[in-house]
């Protein structure tokens, strides 16, 4: 599935992604903005926000910036009050804020732990908490949240990032059960190696960061890294009247990934 081949009307809906700056989040803002939704990037890299801002409004999207960091409460807050005084509605919440992490636990200071958890895992529970309590009242509305293959399986410099994540699963399993009887859905993405700042960000602590970008593509059976703009098409894909009955879910956009066993993919990929 792709934006090109699957079209869904948001028009006159308000959709705000949180961590729109770059990568998929940009990605997710463009789609929704083009299928029609006036779009609110929230991030703390405000140039690039305003740059992927830029680029929308110059395709005929419909978005602004807003400046907040998800960790914070009182941000988050005057995030979501402020899409409702100004736009009247919150259709869609795109949870997507994170960070990356390669450290050892035992390497790892509290305040690393802390940071990583509060941004990746509580920036989730502040920016969807915020968003439901106004989906509630209007008895309507799609929560969506990038998560990670790190929430089942992992490596082993990457503790805090595979806890904030696995704890995002849960999260939306509990969100979802609670949202249901007031016709909220929650759903969440999990994202395989995408060509993204953020892992081009990791790449650079091995020794080769090229040869471990063809490693990790390798590693995905159909043999590269995905794109941005698939993982957002599966995210308006679960915003849509088309995704009605689907809640609770977590849908891979990985190329296989986690369907391959540590070894790797079968022969039959590479021959």
């Amino acid at each position: 599935m792709t934006s090109a081949n699957f079209h869904a009307d948001f028009t006159g809906q308000v959709v705000c992604v949180a961590g729109g700056a770059t990568g998929i989040g940009a990605a997710s803002a463009r789609v929704f903005a083009l299928a029609g939704a006036k779009v609110v990037i929230a991030d703390v890299n405000l140039a690039a926000a305003d740059a992927t801002a830029a680029a929308i409004k110059a395709e005929g999207g419909a978005v602004r910036v807003v400046s907040c960091d998800v960790g914070d409460e009182a941000q988050v807050n005057e995030l979501i009050a402020g899409i409702l005084a100004r736009e009247g509605r919150l259709d869609v919440a795109h949870a997507n804020a994170g960070l990356e992490s390669t450290q050892k636990a035992t390497e790892a200071s509290a305040a690393h732990w802390e940071r990583v958890l509060n941004v990746n895992l509580t920036g989730v529970f502040l920016v969807c908490r915020t968003a439901l309590r106004h989906m509630y009242e209007r008895g309507s509305g799609s929560v969506i949240i990038t998560s990670s293959p790190h929430a089942m399986a992992t490596v082993p410099d990457a503790a805090a990032y595979a806890a904030s994540k696995g704890g995002v699963h849960a999260l939306m399993r509990a969100l979802a059960l609670e949202a249901a009887p007031h016709g909220v859905r929650v759903n969440a993405i999990i994202p395989g190696t995408i060509d993204t700042p953020m892992v081009h960000r990791e790449v650079q602590v091995a020794s080769s960061p090229e040869e471990q970008i063809k490693r990790l593509a390798a590693s995905q059976p159909l043999g590269r890294l995905g794109r941005p703009e698939e993982v957002a098409a599966v995210g308006l894909f679960l915003a849509s009247d088309a995704a009605s009955f689907i809640t609770g879910s977590a849908i891979p956009v990985d190329g296989g990934l986690m369907a391959a066993l540590p070894s790797g993919p079968p022969l039959a990929y590479t021959s």
